[in-house]
């Protein structure tokens, strides 16, 4: 039965948008519960098991039992990479937000501007941006 499942997932994984990694959704990558795509570089990351949240789930999940989001990710891996200092991403090939280098040590400046104080022109831009990325299939 588990086979059948497993078939159907990753069959449909190249059909649809996911938010797994590719490199995560492989028949072993589902077979093991893994989701800990090799690091770029030493120390940044490491494998770990997924603590589950016992808390009570309220009124947004309804479907008890039933439901993928309700043990979300671990309904489908329990291993996942735990990125160490400034080190961000599925496999920690990242840095977090405001950082960069090649040891995410170098800080660099993030401007935010309100939407509302941007030009009819620049608006568009922006949620034209926003609609191209919700639809754009990443290779």
């Amino acid at each position: 039965m588990w086979r059948a499942g497993l078939l159907v997932v990753t069959l449909c994984a190249g059909l649809t948008l996911a938010q797994f990694p590719r490199e995560c959704v492989t028949p072993e990558g589902l077979q093991s519960g893994q989701c800990c795509p090799s690091p770029t570089g030493e120390g940044r990351g490491q494998c770990v098991s997924i603590a589950e949240d016992n808390r009570r789930h309220g009124p947004q999940y309804p479907y008890a039992g039933r439901d993928d989001r309700e043990r979300w990710p671990l309904r489908f891996f329990n291993r996942t990479c735990q990125c160490t200092g400034n080190f961000s991403g599925y496999n920690c090939g990242g840095c977090r937000h405001g950082l960069t280098g090649p040891n995410c040590d170098q800080r660099i400046s993030v401007v935010r501007r309100n939407i509302m104080q941007m030009s009819t022109s620049d608006k568009q831009a922006f949620v034209s941006a926003l609609d191209q990325a919700k639809r754009t299939v990443h290779p």
